[in-house]
């Protein structure tokens, strides 16, 4: 089947509810939001990407989707760990999979947690981890299929500025999205831009520098727009704008594996390489997850939560609360294999390596950056946006504040998809009323 109106989602990564009045003065921006439908959205906690990204072709939190962070849990590893780019990792259906199960084509270029997904017909998957392959070419070859690579990757590749070490992707995303919308056509696609999100980690919440940015990225919608133009579907797409999360500025950081260290519940060799630990701490940005080793006693895990409350009553740490998972997961929805959730002061990043002081300033000789970050809890910070524009939605109408697990079956009713496993709802005041067959 083909369905009768298209979907394209693009996530703005890390877009503001604020932005909003800027972007109305741009181009392709304007276009999109002078009759759009909205809604602020509550994000997924902790505030990264992966999970909240997870969040919007789900419905679901991570308690049940499985993905709580952005990088698994790979100790020994550092900043070197893998991030969760495989989509096998997903432990319930995606909105790809119900498109594929009513016969909808499907496309997705640079979205997280889409690699090796086999109901994405046009896969540019974002890989995150390219320590795991042997070299650019290598890291698309695992991880989609024949058509794609054949006909977008390899042709384009040449695009990825691999001397960078932000926005490689820039030039390749854009160009092989525009591409794959404009010769496809896919009933459904979703793209993730960046530009925005690497704005704000370098220079801050706010700034001319998020102006830039936006205004590359609406150079990239107007190509959208034109594409849909020239190929007669502009009329019947339905073009929704969300992101993923805000942005907070850096105030500090609290090294809390350099605390367990010093503290004798994390032991490292004469290199300063991970031994074993009691405790250790998977950073999130501005929260962090907790993990008790395989063999701590029970003696041992009393004397870590003796640890934990002397940390959260020194105002120095700036460490907001320790939850408990079972408080995670009633409060936020956030589950896995750990067993207490950090959540710092707004502006602090909860480091994950021991190399570092245990408390590092902004603006101090050693503070590794960066201005801007996020991952902390979704109250905190500017808010992800949510517009929508086409045939399926109501000019102009406002949802108010509302749960990004809405964002999925929201996408799933505009598409006539079911989703059962979606724990959010459709915005149906943001829908036009379905007409019935004569």
């Amino acid at each position: 089947m083909s369905a009768p109106d298209k979907l394209l989602v693009v996530s703005v990564d890390a877009m503001h509810f604020d932005d909003i009045p800027f972007a109305k003065t741009l181009p392709a921006f304007a276009r999109i939001l002078e009759k759009a439908a909205v809604a602020e959205i509550e994000g997924i906690y902790p505030s990264v990407t992966y999970p909240n990204h997870t969040a919007q072709t789900t419905g679901c939190p991570p308690a049940t989707s499985g993905i709580f962070n952005n990088l698994q849990f790979q100790p020994g590893l550092g900043d070197g760990s893998e991030w969760f780019w495989d989509a096998g990792l997903i432990k319930v259906p995606t909105i790809f999979d119900a498109g594929t199960r009513a016969g909808l084509t499907t496309a997705a270029v640079q979205w997280p947690v889409t690699a090796k997904e086999r109901s994405i017909d046009w896969l540019v998957p974002e890989i995150t981890s390219p320590q795991v392959f042997a070299g650019l070419e290598d890291q698309y070859r695992q991880t989609t299929n024949e058509q794609t690579l054949e006909r977008y990757i390899l042709p384009n590749l040449d695009l990825v500025e691999t001397d960078r070490k932000k926005g490689k992707y820039f030039a390749f995303v854009n160009a092989v999205s525009e591409q794959i919308l404009r010769t496809e056509q896919p009933d459904m696609m979703f793209v993730h831009l960046v530009e925005v999100d690497t704005a704000r980690h370098a220079g801050g919440s706010y700034g001319a520098h998020v102006h830039d940015a936006l205004r590359e990225v609406d150079a990239t919608l107007g190509t959208y727009l034109a594409a849909l133009e020239e190929t007669g579907n502009l009329e019947r797409t339905n073009i929704v704008l969300v992101s993923d999360h805000g942005h907070v500025d850096i105030e500090q950081h609290t090294n809390l594996n350099t605390v367990f260290k010093e503290r004798g519940f994390l032991r490292v060799d004469e290199h300063d390489r991970l031994v074993d630990y009691d405790v250790f701490c998977l950073g999130a940005g501005l929260s962090g997850q907790l993990f008790l080793g395989e063999d701590v006693t029970p003696a041992r895990r009393a004397e870590v939560e003796d640890l934990l409350d002397e940390i959260e009553a020194d105002p120095r740490y700036r460490i907001e609360k320790f939850w408990t998972t079972e408080e995670a997961r009633r409060d936020y929805g956030l589950g896995g294999p750990f067993e207490w959730v950090v959540e710092s002061e707004p502006g602090v990043i909860v480091g994950m390596l021991w190399d570092r002081r245990p408390i590092v300033l902004a603006g101090e000789s050693d503070d590794p950056g960066p201005v801007g970050a996020h991952g902390h809890a979704p109250r905190h910070g500017g808010q992800p946006v949510f517009l929508a524009s086409g045939p399926a939605f109501v000019p102009g109408a406002d949802a108010g504040r509302r749960s990004m697990l809405d964002e999925a079956p929201t996408f799933a009713a505009v598409l006539g998809l079911d989703l059962p496993d979606a724990e959010g709802a459709a915005m149906s005041e943001l829908l036009a009323p379905v007409a019935e067959p004569a």
